[in-house]
């Protein structure tokens, strides 16, 4: 009986194993990605447990919710700009429609920046996105 669960380990286990881990990470080819950074004007430090969430919404309906394309969590390794990058499938951006990018950086459950304003982009078209957060009072 011994023999059988070593000759499993050795001959099936073991190889699936080291096959799973050779295979490099499957990525999606049809992903696109909007990158960019976020800022804010106040000169503070952000705390070493603060957390940027970048989200990518539909916004046409104005009586509806937002519809979330893609979101984004990032701790900072240093103080801002936080660089950021989300990947969506560009199968979900339809023509005609209304997209934007929200932010806002928390402490657990505490919000200390957000953005207050639309920023409008365009999911296709690949450009560098900036995007000012303001201080949650």
């Amino acid at each position: 009986m011994l023999d059988r669960i070593a000759e499993f380990f050795i001959f099936g286990l073991v190889p699936l194993v080291v096959g799973v881990l050779a295979v490099p990470e499957v990525t999606n080819a049809g992903e696109k990605t909007i990158a960019g950074e976020a800022t804010y004007r106040e000169r503070i430090a952000l705390p070493p447990d603060a957390v940027l969430s970048v989200e990518l919404a539909d916004v046409s309906l104005a009586d509806a919710p937002a519809i979330v394309i893609a979101k984004r969590r990032i701790a900072p390794t240093g103080q801002v700009p936080i660089r950021f990058d989300i990947g969506f499938d560009p199968k979900a951006i339809q023509k005609g429609r209304t997209y934007t990018l929200q932010a806002r950086i928390t402490v657990g459950e505490r919000l200390l920046f957000i953005s207050n304003t639309s920023h409008q982009v365009d999911p296709l078209a690949g450009k560098h996105q900036g995007i000012v957060l303001k201080r949650a009072d």
